[in-house]
């Protein structure tokens, strides 16, 4: 998150801490970057009807408009943009420093069980997508699978958010209590795909990414391998063309590198490129997300065929991971980031979700080692050992 960006941001209100006795009205966290925005309270909901008659995006700002002085909207959007949302507006918002939250601490979770570390039926899936790709029916399709872990209480999602910022305060860390004892989805995401501040738009696409290594000089080989790999630097060119081409619906003087840059996170390299941008007037930062959303890096291309293949091949939906979370405020202004590295927690039950982009030279196995490297964020904040894991 973009600190100036908080700091020019109305909220209603403003404290250097968070006091214990008001957590449990906490239904949002959105942190990076140092800072954190804290939503208390539900004030009221983006009616999924209004959705359909208007649309997302100018739902979004209507609802918006209508609210008191310093209000956001906040929440999720789902993968399959034809299911609905769960976007709200908090009663009471508060801006911190995540410095003033270092000293906080949480009692280690007792993981009693992990389930699905090894998936066959993964395995299969991306032979099956192969096939389609080399057939001709598809270019590319990014396949998901789930990992449940169990723990001997309740899962705490401060705690886990707090641990995921810890472990990588450069991303973008969340938590979204759901409504009707849906659970809440926390996670990390590294990937930032639509900030607006003053009418400045910035995007962040993240695509091609390999695995962290202890070693600092096997660690700085692969990034290396990364930066100059062929097959990623495609991908990754593909990726961003594509969404610069999206982003001309929505803004002007796109100012797009010529090349990545290598972004590292706790477990893994991703190659990055950080797009620039005006966004037109009268829109907000959701309107750039959705311009965007679903990108190739989270479903693939064609969309539209490679959406139906998802559905075909996942055994289960995807829900919000995919999608997008974040928040935006009354003059337009917010992040949405790409929902990844992240797991549903719902009583002792956690759910993760970690995808692969499939082509035609991919290999099944390997597909599965990387989605295995990209739950690790999660299994580390969760307290899995890793180490000993057979992912």
């Amino acid at each position: 998150m973009n600190s100036q960006l908080l700091e020019s941001h109305h909220t209603n209100h403003r404290a250097d801490s968070l006091p214990a006795e008001t957590s449990q009205d906490i239904r949002f966290r959105f942190a990076s970057y140092g800072r954190a925005l804290i939503g208390r309270g539900v004030a009221t909901t983006l009616d999924p009807q209004q959705v359909k008659n208007l649309g997302l995006g100018p739902a979004a700002r209507q609802l918006l408009a209508n609210q008191a002085p310093g209000s956001i909207l906040a929440g999720v959007v789902p993968f399959d943009r034809s299911e609905d949302p769960y976007l709200f507006v908090p009663q009471d918002v508060q801006e911190l420093s995540m410095r003033e939250m270092a000293h906080l601490s949480y009692p280690e979770p007792q993981v009693t069980e992990v389930i699905g570390e090894y998936n066959t039926n993964f395995i299969c899936a991306v032979g099956a997508a192969i096939d389609r790709i080399t057939s001709g029916s598809v270019d590319k399709v990014v396949l998901a699978r789930t990992l449940e872990v169990f723990a001997a209480q309740h899962w705490d999602p401060e705690a886990v958010w707090h641990t995921l910022y810890q472990q990588n305060p450069a991303g973008h860390s969340f938590v979204v209590d759901l409504p009707e004892n849906g659970g809440s989805i926390v996670g990390n995401s590294p990937e930032l795909i639509a900030g607006v501040r003053n009418g400045q738009l910035t995007s962040h696409p993240l695509a091609g990414s390999v695995p962290r290594m202890g070693d600092p000089l096997e660690d700085q080989s692969m990034a290396a391998a990364l930066s100059d790999s062929p097959k990623n630097l495609a991908e990754h060119k593909f990726v961003v063309e594509h969404i610069a081409q999206a982003l001309g619906s929505v803004a002007s003087n796109l100012l797009v590198p010529s090349r990545p840059d290598l972004l590292p996170t706790g477990q893994m390299w991703h190659l990055g490129t950080l797009i620039r941008a005006e966004l037109n007037q009268g829109l907000g930062a959701l309107d750039a997300a959705l311009a965007i959303h679903p990108t190739p890096a989270i479903c693939g291309s064609p969309t539209t065929v490679a959406q139906h293949l998802i559905k075909e091949l996942e055994p289960v939906s995807r829900g919000f991971y995919g999608g997008l979370v974040g928040w935006m405020n009354q003059d337009g202004e917010g992040e949405w980031a790409l929902l990844l590295r992240s797991a549903m927690l719902n009583t002792n039950r956690a759910t993760l979700h970690a995808g692969a982009g499939i082509v035609a030279e991919s290999d099944p196995f390997d597909e599965h080692s990387e989605t295995a490297a990209k739950f690790r964020t999660m299994l580390c904040a969760l307290g899995v050992d890793t180490a000993e894991s057979r992912v």
